[in-house]
């Protein structure tokens, strides 16, 4: 945000609502979010536009705001140590907007912030957070994605020059209760949130207030109920707990603000104006009513580009596939390639070298990225791994790389602004359906939002592209001129609530039904479902928490099918109190999916000392938790079948099972369980090439890399069911997550405990006869540097081994200070990819009734620390 914006980079400003009395929230009827949009003229065919002799530097901006619209920093009642730490990131006045929110939140109020992206929302956020750690009051943000949990990070870090400490707990990095107890704020996924709140961790019991970053994400099937049960759970145990909600797109953002006993803020402000609009024929129609006629590059998407370009900007391009990302990507580079100075040319070579780096692994994506980074383009997609997407990301920022071309599914976890954005797909396939489907209008308003960037750009401009009068009609009907969806609770189905029902029960949130039935009825989905908003009036919290479920008919039948599934499969014990098994509570310990939990146990009751990799791959391919690989018709289908029939005998969990057919996929989803299966195989095969196994299967390093981070920890978690049941396979299920997490075969495993040496490292040292640590501490240094090609590396390998200071076998790189290689996809310390993610922080002991492993194992070690 600059200190003193020009007029020309401020955009109409629309009051904010003003704070809504909380006892009386507007009706739906009443409500700005709600009112129909005023439909614009349909435009017949490329003779009615205005004759444009050319394009226009940039389009008419909106009415700026008087300057007096600002807010200076000392006219709000900030301690005066924050508002010089805000002073010194070139921020002196504030947006109308992020105003209106701090005046209630340095009243210890909660607060919902609805307003577009770029508007302020985060530092908001951070005011409410730093506010409450100077006067003793810890603090949570809480974020849906890893990418943008690392960036709350950093920007928080700036804070930490007021005496506070700053953590992060995501993926690999996991904290104790030692590691908490100095800390202020932390920034956390939702999902190791809701870990620590399983158990019972004595920092959580000191939060003051808490964060809900992309608030909208309560609808998100996968996300959305995590994020819903641990804000429930957090209010329900601090009564005045302080709530900041934030989003850009939130059509129901008053109902939201009313479950959360919260004042609403509702903006249209943007710092940089904003002009949507759909692109066809030669030219865009604005949602105002103008035009602008676009000069022809040859394809579309290319003449937009390069027409942006042209004027200094940057385009970032949303399509619906991997495949496009990089076909389309590709093809930009002529059109860009050609519109680049000498200057850009030099930059965009010396970006090449970085992206190459110093990997001890080649992947597909950084072939690609070498090839067409030099023209000024690059993509963004799940193929990609997350140092690759990293620094895609930041060259793009810097302005190095001039398009960027992302996948859809993507841009929840983009922080990209650019001046133009093309949203060029607005379909995507949808498997549970079998067909291309809509895409929801709040999926692309996040998209459309993502146009105009502060301080580099003076407008910004989102476009939408039409093949026909008819298409661009509904586009405008659709997305530009309605609302996005209303946010809504994803809670309500069996499947959901057996998870987060075993979690309430094992961890002592919960022990009877009145206490239960309670704490649903607290939810967001009971909130609304009992009627909360349509009455004109807030219940508090309390009342709330006392209503049965007599009036959720539905929630209470999905209530009563979770509870007699945890029962029939043995993590419930029948009688009330509610009260959770052994299994039931290692299960919800190790943070596992109950289904996948009872396909767990069976495998293991059908284990031998002489199971195979395989057999125990196959069975956990078959949990939720490891999504499975899609099998081509053809030779790759023959392939899968094949490997099928020489295993079916061996199999732990064979494709039909009568007593657990529910929990089974169909013939055809086990065969891409299968696939899932013999690709992890592939991976612990060090002499097999990375770039070879992702070829060979379809798939992305990226991919490979979500699948080796969840198998790992299945195995891990496996291998502690076993200590309980079946003592005897645990070793080798816990030599197997070693060799997953490294991409190793057994002979390496000593190897790659030591930091800087992974799969294709250390098959170089066992190839020159150095099989273990003591031969190599009898290695002279420049030896080992000519082999490793690196003599720092060889001189730290040659300390690690000499003075016993190298990692223990199997135990990750510490997460402050991450492995450059060890056992990675692509040289880069193991941190997961998008989807749901793994356990988070597991308990800090072992569950009761159960002997830990032996000291020095990889298990051992698991009891304190459970990967996310």
């Amino acid at each position: 945000m600059p200190r003193e914006p020009s007029h020309e980079e401020l955009p109409g400003f629309h009051p904010a609502n003003e704070h809504r009395p909380r006892s009386s929230p507007p009706s739906d009827a009443s409500s700005e979010e709600e009112a129909p949009p005023r439909p614009l003229p349909r435009r017949r065919g490329a003779a009615s536009r205005p004759s444009i002799a050319s394009p226009p530097k940039a389009p008419p901006a909106p009415a700026a705001p008087p300057p007096e619209a600002r807010v200076p920093l000392e006219q709000l009642p900030l301690d005066p140590r924050l508002a010089e730490v805000i002073r010194s990131q070139g921020i002196d006045q504030l947006y109308p907007p992020q105003a209106e929110a701090i005046r209630p939140l340095l009243e210890g109020r909660s607060v919902v912030l609805s307003c577009p992206t770029s508007a302020g929302k985060s530092l908001v956020a951070y005011v409410a957070l730093v506010t409450a750690a100077m006067s003793g009051r810890r603090g949570i943000y809480i974020v849906p994605l890893r990418a943008l949990a690392s960036e709350k990070h950093r920007e928080l870090k700036a804070f930490e020059s007021l005496g506070l400490k700053v953590a992060l707990t995501m993926g690999e990095r996991d904290l104790s209760s030692r590691d908490l107890e100095n800390v202020d704020i932390l920034v956390a996924t939702s999902e190791k949130t809701d870990s620590l709140l399983r158990h019972k961790s004595p920092w959580m019991e000191t939060v003051g207030v808490v964060v809900a970053d992309e608030v909208h994400l309560l609808r998100d099937p996968t996300r959305g109920p995590t994020l819903e049960v641990s804000l429930t759970r957090l209010r329900r145990r601090h009564r005045g707990l302080q709530v900041v909600a934030l989003s850009a797109t939130v059509r129901n953002s008053v109902e939201l603000a009313s479950w959360l006993d919260a004042v609403h803020v509702h903006s249209d402000f943007r710092p940089v104006p904003l002009r949507q609009g759909v692109y066809r024929s030669g030219a865009i129609t604005f949602t105002d009513g103008g035009h602008r006629e676009v000069a022809e590059y040859g394809e579309v998407v290319d003449s937009l580009v390069c027409d942006i370009m042209k004027e200094g900007g940057q385009a970032l391009v949303f399509v619906n596939s991997r495949k496009s990302s990089v076909t389309l990507a590709t093809r930009l580079g002529k059109a860009v390639g050609a519109l680049l100075s000498p200057e850009d040319r030099q930059d965009l070579a010396v970006l090449s070298k970085e992206l190459g780096g110093d990997h001890e692994e080649e992947t597909d994506g950084l072939r690609a990225l070498a090839a067409m980074v030099p023209h000024g383009t690059a993509f963004h997609n799940a193929s990609l791994t997350n140092e690759e997407r990293g620094k895609v990301e930041g060259a793009f920022r810097k302005g190095r790389l001039k398009c960027l071309v992302a996948t859809t599914t993507l841009a929840m976890g983009l922080n990209l602004p650019a001046r133009r954005v093309i949203v060029r797909d607005t379909t995507r396939y949808d498997d549970t359906v079998g067909m291309s489907v809509k895409l929801p209008a709040l999926e692309v308003h996040q998209m459309l939002g993502r146009a105009g960037r502060p301080r580099y750009d003076p407008y910004g401009e989102a476009l939408l592209l039409a093949k026909n009068e008819d298409e661009e009609e509904d586009h405008f009907g659709r997305y530009l001129t309605a609302p996005p969806e209303e946010v809504e609770s994803q809670l309500g189905s069996a499947t959901v609530l057996r998870t987060h029902l075993l979690a309430l029960v094992a961890s002592g949130e919960v022990s009877t039904e009145r206490e239960l039935h309670a704490f649903l009825a607290s939810t967001f989905y009971g909130f609304v479902a009992s009627g909360g908003s349509s009455k004109g009036t807030e219940r508090p919290l309390g009342t709330l928490g006392a209503s049965p479920l007599s009036s959720l008919p539905n929630l209470r039948r999905e209530l009563d099918s979770a509870r007699a599934f945890l029962v029939r499969w043995g993590m419930l014990e029948k009688d009330l109190p509610l009260r959770a098994t052994p299994f039931g509570q290692l299960s919800s310990d190790l943070y596992l999916d109950p289904g996948g939990a009872v396909l767990m146990r069976r495998a293991l009751s059908r284990a031998r000392s002489t199971t195979s990799p395989f057999s125990y791959l196959a069975a956990l391919a078959l949990t939720p938790e490891l999504l499975p690989l899609g099998v081509r018709a053809g030779a790759d289908q023959d392939a899968v079948l094949s490997r099928y029939a020489q295993e079916e005998k061996s199999l732990l969990l064979p494709p039909e099972e009568e007593e657990i057919e529910d929990l089974l996929p169909s013939f055809d989803g086990f065969l891409g369980c299968l696939k899932t299966a013999l690709l992890l195989e592939t991976w612990i095969d060090d002499r097999r090439k990375l770039v070879d196994i992702t070829q060979a299967f379809g798939v992305g390093a990226g991919d490979l890399r979500a699948r080796v981070d969840r198998a790992e920890w299945l195995l891990s978690s496996m291998a502690l069911l076993a200590f309980r049941e079946r003592r005897e396979v645990a070793r080798a299920l816990d030599t197997l997550s070693v060799r997953v997490r490294y991409g190793v075969r057994d002979e390496l495993l000593e190897l790659v405990s030591l930091r800087g040496i992974g799969r294709v490292r250390g098959r170089l040292l066992y190839e020159e006869g150095w099989h273990d640590l003591e031969a190599l501490s009898h290695v002279e240094e420049p030896a080992l540097a000519r082999t490793l090609g690196s003599p720092a590396l060889a001189r730290s390998v040659l300390e690690q081994v000499r003075g016993g200071k190298g990692r223990a076998r199997g135990s990750p790189s510490s997460p402050s200070s991450p492995s450059s290689g060890s056992g990675s996809v692509s040289g880069q310390a193991s941190s997961g990819a998008t989807g749901r993610a793994g356990p988070p922080r597991g308990s800090e002991e072992a569950p009761p009734g159960s002997e830990p492993p032996t000291e020095g194992s990889s298990s051992s070690r698991r009891w304190e620390r459970l990967d996310d």
